[in-house]
């Protein structure tokens, strides 16, 4: 059957949203119904992510640098714009969440990155996976092993698991696109003292086959418009994480 995507195409975030919710999915992306403005979590993430980007590309270019330099070269002030759409600074400045930011970009650069041997840094693909338009964002890839790791960044308060990365569809996704099954998760941990670690896997023939289905079958659906409320017992299901809930659980009936 033809596809119709209300993107044109499906990405990591789009799976995984009609996953846990596809009416939820269809009151974003077909409705227009989203949560206004970012948090200070995802910020300071993006924050982390836009150091870490800069100093990979140092690196690719053959200027690498260490932590202080990749500071000191991105603008307090550019960073700090990050957050501007952010409705509740939790009782802190956007100067508070930048510092706390280049912290974690610091453990980041002395507990894994300056080991990393980048390839690519922050890269797009549009690939098609079994007849489905996928796009994507990967952080970085990694050749200290001597072949090349897909890794996504994540800055979390619980270290990623392998279990994690078995299941993830966003690491699926990648490994899909760019036609290599090692893929990596590297954690930045939010604990009073900031840690950082990774978690390596390879996916099997067999386990990308199922991911190809998966993605198939959100496809077909979406195309079919299908989007069935979720069990009200997740934790996506509340007036707190969903922008539609009013017109759905919420509503006056």
């Amino acid at each position: 059957m033809a596809l119709t995507l209300p993107t044109g195409y499906l990405s990591a975030s789009q799976i995984n949203k009609y996953l846990s919710c596809p009416k939820q999915y269809e009151a974003e992306y077909i409705l227009g119904i989203k949560n206004q403005g970012g948090s200070v979590a995802s910020c300071t993430g993006s924050s982390v992510h836009k150091l870490v980007e800069t100093n990979l590309k140092k690196f690719i270019v053959g200027t690498p640098e260490v932590a202080e330099d990749t500071i000191s070269y991105l603008d307090t002030a550019e960073i700090a714009g990050l957050f501007a759409g952010v409705q509740d600074m939790e009782n802190e400045s956007a100067e508070f969440w930048v510092s706390e930011a280049q912290k974690l970009f610091k453990t980041w650069y002395k507990e894994l990155g300056h080991s990393i041997v980048p390839l690519k840094s922050e890269f797009k693909f549009e690939k098609e996976v079994s007849g489905v338009p996928v796009v994507g964002y990967v952080d970085y890839t990694d050749i200290q092993k001597g072949y090349e790791q897909i890794c996504d960044l994540k800055v979390v308060s619980k270290s990623k698991s392998l279990s994690d990365a078995k299941n993830s569809v966003q690491l699926a996704l990648y490994a899909l696109a760019l036609d290599n099954p090692n893929v990596r998760f590297d954690s930045v941990v939010k604990t009073k003292v900031p840690k950082a670690n990774t978690v390596e896997y390879t996916f099997t023939k067999s386990e990308l086959g199922y991911f190809t289905d998966l993605i198939g079958e959100v496809a077909t659906n979406i195309s079919l418009g299908r989007f069935p409320m979720t069990d009200p017992t997740s934790w996506v299901c509340s007036d707190k994480w969903c922008a539609a809930w009013g017109t759905c659980r919420g509503k006056e009936r």
